[in-house]
Protein backbone atom coordinates (compact mmCIF):
# COMPACT_ATOMS: atom_id res chain seq x y z
CA UNK A 1 0.00 0.00 0.00
CA UNK A 2 1.37 3.35 -0.99
CA UNK A 3 0.15 5.00 2.18
CA UNK A 4 1.58 2.35 4.51
CA UNK A 5 4.62 0.60 3.13
CA UNK A 6 5.83 2.43 0.05
CA UNK A 7 8.80 4.74 0.37
CA UNK A 8 9.27 8.18 -1.10
CA UNK A 9 5.87 8.52 -2.80
CA UNK A 10 3.16 10.89 -1.76
CA UNK A 11 -0.25 9.42 -1.00
CA UNK A 12 -1.79 12.38 -2.81
CA UNK A 13 -0.54 11.16 -6.19
CA UNK A 14 -3.10 8.48 -6.80
CA UNK A 15 -6.18 7.75 -4.74
CA UNK A 16 -6.29 4.15 -5.93
CA UNK A 17 -2.89 3.63 -4.30
CA UNK A 18 -4.41 4.74 -1.00
CA UNK A 19 -7.15 2.13 -1.06
CA UNK A 20 -7.72 0.13 2.07
CA UNK A 21 -7.20 -3.09 0.14
CA UNK A 22 -3.76 -1.84 -0.91
CA UNK A 23 -2.93 -0.95 2.68
CA UNK A 24 -3.95 -4.35 3.98
CA UNK A 25 -2.33 -6.41 1.20
CA UNK A 26 1.00 -4.65 1.57
CA UNK A 27 0.90 -5.07 5.33
CA UNK A 28 0.53 -8.83 4.88
CA UNK A 29 3.24 -8.98 2.22
CA UNK A 30 5.79 -7.14 4.35
CA UNK A 31 5.11 -8.51 7.81
CA UNK A 32 6.95 -11.83 7.45
CA UNK A 33 10.19 -10.14 6.37
CA UNK A 34 9.91 -7.52 9.10
CA UNK A 35 9.12 -10.15 11.73
CA UNK A 36 12.29 -12.06 10.84
CA UNK A 37 14.27 -8.82 11.06
CA UNK A 38 12.82 -8.19 14.54
CA UNK A 39 13.54 -11.73 15.72
CA UNK A 40 17.17 -11.54 14.60
CA UNK A 41 17.59 -8.17 16.28
CA UNK A 42 16.30 -9.48 19.62
CA UNK A 43 18.39 -12.63 19.31
CA UNK A 44 21.52 -10.51 19.02
CA UNK A 45 20.49 -8.55 22.10
CA UNK A 46 19.87 -11.60 24.31
CA UNK A 47 22.97 -13.44 23.16
CA UNK A 48 25.12 -10.82 24.88
CA UNK A 49 24.15 -12.45 28.18
CA UNK A 50 24.88 -16.01 27.04
CA UNK A 51 27.53 -17.72 29.24
CA UNK A 52 30.74 -19.04 27.68
CA UNK A 53 30.78 -22.86 27.80
CA UNK A 54 29.40 -23.20 31.37
CA UNK A 55 29.08 -26.98 31.02
CA UNK A 56 32.86 -27.37 31.21
CA UNK A 57 32.90 -26.19 34.82
CA UNK A 58 29.47 -27.47 35.86
CA UNK A 59 29.40 -29.84 38.86
CA UNK A 60 26.43 -31.69 37.39
CA UNK A 61 27.75 -34.27 34.98
CA UNK A 62 25.70 -36.00 32.31
CA UNK A 63 22.69 -33.68 32.75
CA UNK A 64 21.02 -35.21 29.69
CA UNK A 65 20.25 -31.77 28.23
CA UNK A 66 21.23 -32.18 24.61
CA UNK A 67 19.81 -29.06 22.96
CA UNK A 68 21.07 -25.99 24.77
CA UNK A 69 19.25 -22.99 23.33
CA UNK A 70 17.44 -20.06 24.84
CA UNK A 71 14.11 -21.87 25.23
CA UNK A 72 15.41 -25.14 26.70
CA UNK A 73 14.15 -25.85 30.26
CA UNK A 74 17.14 -25.61 32.61
CA UNK A 75 17.42 -26.47 36.32
CA UNK A 76 17.63 -23.59 38.84
CA UNK A 77 21.36 -24.05 39.51
CA UNK A 78 22.35 -23.96 35.83
CA UNK A 79 24.17 -20.96 34.34
CA UNK A 80 21.94 -21.27 31.30
CA UNK A 81 18.95 -20.68 33.59
CA UNK A 82 20.70 -17.57 34.91
CA UNK A 83 21.02 -16.51 31.27
CA UNK A 84 17.28 -16.86 30.81
CA UNK A 85 16.58 -14.80 33.94
CA UNK A 86 18.92 -12.06 32.73
CA UNK A 87 17.06 -12.05 29.41
CA UNK A 88 13.72 -11.64 31.18
CA UNK A 89 15.06 -8.74 33.25
CA UNK A 90 16.55 -7.06 30.19
CA UNK A 91 13.49 -7.44 27.95
CA UNK A 92 11.11 -6.26 30.68
CA UNK A 93 13.31 -3.35 31.68
CA UNK A 94 15.86 -1.54 29.53
CA UNK A 95 14.72 -3.00 26.23
CA UNK A 96 11.04 -2.34 26.89
CA UNK A 97 11.89 1.26 27.77
CA UNK A 98 13.85 1.56 24.52
CA UNK A 99 10.80 0.43 22.55
CA UNK A 100 8.59 2.92 24.39
CA UNK A 101 10.95 5.71 23.34
CA UNK A 102 10.79 4.54 19.72
CA UNK A 103 6.99 4.52 19.90
CA UNK A 104 6.90 8.03 21.34
CA UNK A 105 9.18 9.30 18.58
CA UNK A 106 6.89 7.78 15.93
CA UNK A 107 3.82 9.37 17.47
CA UNK A 108 5.58 12.72 17.80
CA UNK A 109 6.20 12.73 14.04
CA UNK A 110 2.44 12.88 13.58
CA UNK A 111 2.65 16.53 14.65
CA UNK A 112 4.30 17.28 11.31
CA UNK A 113 1.01 16.53 9.55
CA UNK A 114 -2.42 18.09 9.81
CA UNK A 115 -6.00 16.95 9.39
CA UNK A 116 -7.47 17.28 5.88
CA UNK A 117 -10.99 17.64 7.34
CA UNK A 118 -12.35 14.70 5.35
CA UNK A 119 -14.37 13.76 8.48
CA UNK A 120 -14.03 10.05 7.76
CA UNK A 121 -13.04 9.33 11.36
CA UNK A 122 -16.14 11.17 12.60
CA UNK A 123 -18.55 9.47 10.22
CA UNK A 124 -17.47 5.88 10.82
CA UNK A 125 -15.77 4.88 14.05
CA UNK A 126 -15.56 1.24 15.09
CA UNK A 127 -15.18 -0.76 18.27
CA UNK A 128 -15.15 -4.39 19.34
CA UNK A 129 -17.49 -3.34 22.17
CA UNK A 130 -21.16 -2.51 22.09
CA UNK A 131 -22.35 0.88 23.31
CA UNK A 132 -23.47 -0.57 26.65
CA UNK A 133 -20.13 -2.33 27.10
CA UNK A 134 -18.28 0.88 26.40
CA UNK A 135 -20.38 2.74 28.97
CA UNK A 136 -19.65 0.03 31.53
CA UNK A 137 -15.93 0.28 30.81
CA UNK A 138 -16.16 4.05 31.13
CA UNK A 139 -17.74 3.64 34.57
CA UNK A 140 -14.68 1.56 35.52
CA UNK A 141 -12.48 4.57 34.66
CA UNK A 142 -11.33 3.34 31.26
CA UNK A 143 -10.27 6.69 29.77
CA UNK A 144 -10.53 5.66 26.12
CA UNK A 145 -14.06 4.28 26.60
CA UNK A 146 -15.05 7.36 28.57
CA UNK A 147 -13.92 9.63 25.74
CA UNK A 148 -15.50 7.41 23.12
CA UNK A 149 -19.01 7.43 24.59
CA UNK A 150 -18.74 11.18 25.21
CA UNK A 151 -18.48 11.69 21.44
CA UNK A 152 -19.84 8.77 19.47
CA UNK A 153 -23.27 7.19 19.24
CA UNK A 154 -24.09 3.88 17.52
CA UNK A 155 -25.63 3.59 14.09
CA UNK A 156 -29.08 2.06 14.27
CA UNK A 157 -28.35 -0.31 11.40
CA UNK A 158 -25.24 -1.60 9.64
CA UNK A 159 -26.69 -0.35 6.37
CA UNK A 160 -26.47 3.21 7.68
CA UNK A 161 -22.85 2.63 8.68
CA UNK A 162 -22.05 1.20 5.26
CA UNK A 163 -23.33 4.34 3.55
CA UNK A 164 -20.96 6.47 5.63
CA UNK A 165 -17.87 4.85 4.06
CA UNK A 166 -18.55 1.82 1.83
CA UNK A 167 -14.84 1.06 1.21
CA UNK A 168 -13.89 1.06 4.89
CA UNK A 169 -17.02 -0.84 5.90
CA UNK A 170 -16.40 -3.56 3.30
CA UNK A 171 -12.79 -4.19 4.27
CA UNK A 172 -13.51 -4.25 8.00
CA UNK A 173 -16.17 -6.89 7.49
CA UNK A 174 -13.80 -8.98 5.38
CA UNK A 175 -11.00 -8.76 7.94
CA UNK A 176 -13.03 -9.66 11.02
CA UNK A 177 -15.72 -11.84 9.55
CA UNK A 178 -15.74 -14.06 12.66
CA UNK A 179 -16.03 -11.18 15.11
CA UNK A 180 -18.68 -8.59 15.80
CA UNK A 181 -17.91 -4.98 14.91
CA UNK A 182 -19.91 -2.07 16.26
CA UNK A 183 -20.19 1.10 14.19
CA UNK A 184 -20.50 4.64 15.52
CA UNK A 185 -20.66 8.24 14.35
CA UNK A 186 -20.30 11.68 15.89
CA UNK A 187 -23.56 13.68 15.97
CA UNK A 188 -21.62 16.92 16.46
CA UNK A 189 -20.34 16.85 12.89
CA UNK A 190 -21.70 19.72 10.81
CA UNK A 191 -20.62 20.17 7.17
CA UNK A 192 -17.53 18.01 7.81
CA UNK A 193 -16.48 20.21 10.73
CA UNK A 194 -16.77 19.67 14.47
CA UNK A 195 -19.43 21.92 15.99
CA UNK A 196 -17.77 21.61 19.43
CA UNK A 197 -14.14 21.63 18.36
CA UNK A 198 -12.71 23.48 21.36
CA UNK A 199 -14.20 20.94 23.76
CA UNK A 200 -13.29 17.80 21.82
CA UNK A 201 -11.81 15.03 24.01
CA UNK A 202 -8.36 13.43 23.70
CA UNK A 203 -9.72 10.62 21.55
CA UNK A 204 -10.32 13.23 18.84
CA UNK A 205 -7.23 15.34 19.47
CA UNK A 206 -4.90 12.33 19.32
CA UNK A 207 -6.35 10.60 16.25
CA UNK A 208 -4.99 8.37 14.79
CA UNK A 209 -3.96 6.59 17.97
CA UNK A 210 -2.34 3.55 16.36
CA UNK A 211 0.30 3.79 13.59
CA UNK A 212 -0.83 0.40 12.26
CA UNK A 213 -4.51 1.26 12.02
CA UNK A 214 -5.98 1.15 8.53
CA UNK A 215 -7.06 4.67 7.65
CA UNK A 216 -9.58 5.77 5.04
CA UNK A 217 -7.92 6.72 1.75
CA UNK A 218 -9.05 10.34 2.23
CA UNK A 219 -7.19 10.75 5.52
CA UNK A 220 -4.12 13.00 5.31
CA UNK A 221 -2.42 11.06 8.11
CA UNK A 222 -1.67 8.33 5.59
CA UNK A 223 1.40 10.46 4.82
CA UNK A 224 2.54 10.00 8.40
CA UNK A 225 1.98 6.26 8.16
CA UNK A 226 4.12 6.27 5.01
CA UNK A 227 7.00 7.82 6.91
CA UNK A 228 6.95 5.46 9.90
CA UNK A 229 5.63 2.31 8.21
CA UNK A 230 8.68 0.09 8.56
CA UNK A 231 9.48 1.23 12.11
CA UNK A 232 5.88 0.72 13.21
CA UNK A 233 5.75 -2.83 11.91
CA UNK A 234 9.17 -3.60 13.36
CA UNK A 235 8.11 -2.27 16.74
CA UNK A 236 4.91 -4.33 16.72
CA UNK A 237 6.90 -7.47 15.83
CA UNK A 238 9.39 -6.84 18.63
CA UNK A 239 6.63 -6.38 21.20
CA UNK A 240 5.03 -9.66 20.11
CA UNK A 241 8.38 -11.47 20.22
CA UNK A 242 9.15 -10.13 23.70
CA UNK A 243 5.81 -11.43 24.93
CA UNK A 244 6.69 -14.82 23.44
CA UNK A 245 10.10 -14.84 25.22
CA UNK A 246 8.46 -13.94 28.51
CA UNK A 247 5.87 -16.67 28.15
CA UNK A 248 8.51 -19.31 27.39
CA UNK A 249 11.12 -18.26 29.94
CA UNK A 250 9.00 -17.56 33.02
Amino acid sequence: MNNFFSTGQSSNNNNSDNSLNSQFNNMKDNYETIFIEAAESIRREVNQFKPENPCAKCSVKDCKIEKKDVFTPYPPNCEYRDWQLKILTFLSGDYRQKLKTIYKNMMDKKNNYSCSKCAACCKLATSEYSYNQLKQRAMRDDKFSEDFVSVFVPYETEEEAKKANPEYFKLLNELVEDEKIYYYYCPKLKDNLCSDYENRPDICKDFPHNPLKLLPSTCSFNEWKNEIAHDAMLLKAKVDIIDFYKEKLQ
